[in-house]
């Protein structure tokens, strides 16, 4: 199975337009300012159910801001976990002395020591860690386990990982799933993109050995052990893999229809905000007496004896609420 590179172009177009389209939305409906006008007489006061009227751009730059504000948090919470999570791998004390069936395998594909690590930990690991500068880390416990093909077969698995830079993109793909919450149908692409990658990497462990047989024996020790086996080469879509391997047709893996319903729901709602012009308009505080603004109207400021004195527009952004004749 090759790597099928419409994936993630199909996971970069539309994520890049779902951006573009919250950055301006958050650029254009939205404000961190928001005005309201007073008068000095306080007629105002007097009878607020009278004069103060809900504003609907208003809420619709709250509800803009709070849904960002909720992306950014899942986002950094994800970010977060995985430095965590990467800290304590590379902090795993590694062992000098190269086993023989590792070295056999470094040899044979031309490795160093730079690439490909040995940690002592008493769990069964094999996975790929860094974003920019990659290598392979291999547990002494795994390489006690494996024959010299199978453990061939685990690390050529990772080492496609790693010329790939599948840890980046993975990365990636689940911080813009996390950002994109409400758009389930992103989440949806970033799962098959993982799926991807790993039946990508098997196929290129298939076409180096020239057999399945060893990269079968390997994932039945996965599932052997799998409580105790760490990513990635141990976490990934087991099942898919061996439907591929033993040459079963996959089983396709479609969006479920409230997702698919979902994101086009809020896809749509994003593009009508977007060419939703603001209702109302917002008197400047700048005026020395009370002012009074109506849609599409000038606005007529008074002093508190009651003479008008000038007609000025100075519109301000959306806010949640604004004072109307």
């Amino acid at each position: 199975m090759k790597n099928n590179i419409y994936l993630p172009i199909t996971f970069i177009t539309i994520s890049s337009f779902i951006f573009g389209l919250g950055a301006y939305l958050l650029a254009t409906k939205t404000t961190l300012h928001p005005q309201f006008f007073i008068t000095t007489c306080g007629e105002i006061l007097k009878n607020i159910r009278e004069h103060v009227h809900f504003n609907p751009d208003g809420a619709l730059s709250s509800l803009i801001l709070f849904v960002a504000f909720i992306s950014a948090s899942l986002a950094l919470w994800q970010l977060v976990r995985f430095l965590i999570s990467h800290r304590q791998l590379h902090q795993l004390r590694i062992i000098k002395d190269v086993p023989e069936n590792l070295e056999w395998v470094m040899n044979k594909h031309g490795l160093s020591n730079h690439q490909i690590v040995v940690v002592s930990r008493g769990k069964l690991a094999a996975y790929t860690i860094g974003l920019f500068r990659p290598k392979i880390v291999v547990s002494r416990s795994l390489l006690r386990k494996l024959s010299r093909e199978q453990l061939e077969a685990v690390v050529l698995h990772e080492l496609y990982h790693l010329r790939s830079h599948h840890v980046l993109w993975l990365l990636l793909s689940r911080l813009i799933s996390s950002f994109l919450f409400f758009i389930p149908v992103i989440g949806y692409l970033a799962r098959q993109l993982r799926t991807d990658f790993e039946l990508a990497a098997d196929a290129f462990v298939v076409g180096e050995q020239k057999t399945r047989d060893h990269l079968c024996g390997s994932l039945a020790l996965n599932l052997q052990y799998a409580d105790s086996i760490m990513p990635h080469f141990a976490t990934s879509p087991i099942e898919k893999r061996v439907e591929s391997l033993v040459g079963n047709k996959l089983s396709s893996e479609w969006i479920g229809v409230k997702q698919l319903v979902v994101s086009v729901l809020s896809i749509a709602i994003m593009l009508g905000i977007a060419f939703v012009q603001p209702s109302q308009v917002i008197a400047d505080f700048n005026f020395e007496s009370g002012g009074v603004c109506s849609v599409e109207k000038g606005c007529q400021t008074t002093d508190c004896s009651g003479h008008e004195t000038k007609d000025s527009h100075n519109f301000t952004p959306v806010v949640p609420a604004s004072f109307l004749p």
